[in-house]
């Protein structure tokens, strides 16, 4: 067959091939897979329900190491048992999404939540011996540790409230600045914070060793260390700093925190603390 030929019988199925296109491509014969919710485990369920719908977030326990950082590939983490994952999950609800839609609103908090929950069964041992109860990747991950070990004990509860609320933390102040006169109230910020315990670290006005790293994590930790400490206990942290030059330091960074929260996302520090303690607590007695 000769070149002509081959490019006229070319040019002849274009037109055919065109209107194939057309009728494949038609909306009336998109085929979309129909979501079957009754097809769903117990667990999916749940969190379709709970977190999905009303928030956007995908909550991922099944997963493989490639969903993890490089940091935590070489820690050889495990995946977290199904049955445990809906009771965290409800606690998770209790202590945090429920206390800030309740203060901000849901189509609020919905804007601003991170849109991944990677839930990991095991705990995530540092170099020192010590362990991580949460990470945040960009504001879009949060990663939660040891919920296989998960049996609603207080300490346990508190531990993942402040996580969260301490993610959180970081989350509204890179939407909105908190005033960077906040960094200067304890400018001698380290990253050897882990030699010091947070007795000392509040003798030199950080609220937590964890605090003196630097004005961000600073920042955060006075928003997550308020929020899941009564009145009286959080009183008690800064008066009991151990000289007056630190507890005028931390006063003057609760200062700054009220008020970024309250200008700011319309919240009161006050009445939110009382709530996240309150959501604490009933979450310790399931």
């Amino acid at each position: 067959m000769n070149m002509k030929k081959i490019f006229l019988m070319a040019a002849l199925c274009l037109p055919l091939l065109a209107a194939c296109d057309k009728e494949d491509l038609g909306a009336s014969d998109i085929r979309v897979p129909a979501f079957d919710y009754d097809a769903l485990s117990q667990t999916d369920k749940y969190i379709y329900d709970n977190y999905t719908v009303p928030y956007n977030i995908d909550v991922v326990y099944r997963w493989n190491q490639g969903d993890m950082s490089s940091d935590d590939m070489r820690r050889n983490l495990v995946p977290p048992r199904e049955e445990q994952v809906e009771p965290f999950l409800q606690m998770i609800k209790t202590v945090w999404v429920d206390t800030y839609a309740s203060e901000v609103g849901a189509q609020t908090l919905r804007a601003y939540v991170p849109k991944v929950l990677l839930l990991t069964g095991s705990a995530s041992y540092n170099d020192d011996g010590s362990t991580t109860e949460g990470t945040a990747e960009g504001g879009r991950q949060i990663v939660l540790y040891s919920v296989n070990d998960f049996n609603f004990q207080l300490d346990q509860i508190m531990s993942y409230a402040h996580v969260m609320h301490h993610e959180f933390a970081h989350i509204l102040h890179q939407t909105v600045e908190y005033d960077p006169e906040f960094e200067n109230i304890t400018p001698a910020y380290s990253s050897s914070w882990m030699q010091m315990n947070d007795q000392t670290a509040r003798s030199k006005g950080f609220i937590t060793a964890y605090a003196s790293s630097n004005a961000n994590e600073d920042f955060a930790e006075m928003v997550s260390q308020m929020l899941t400490h009564t009145a009286e206990e959080w009183n008690a942290l800064i008066e009991g700093a151990g000289n007056v030059e630190a507890v005028a330091d931390l006063r003057a960074k609760e200062a700054i925190v009220v008020a970024y929260m309250k200008n700011n996302w319309g919240v009161d520090m006050a009445t939110f603390q009382a709530k996240v303690v309150a959501a604490i607590e009933a979450a310790a007695q399931n």
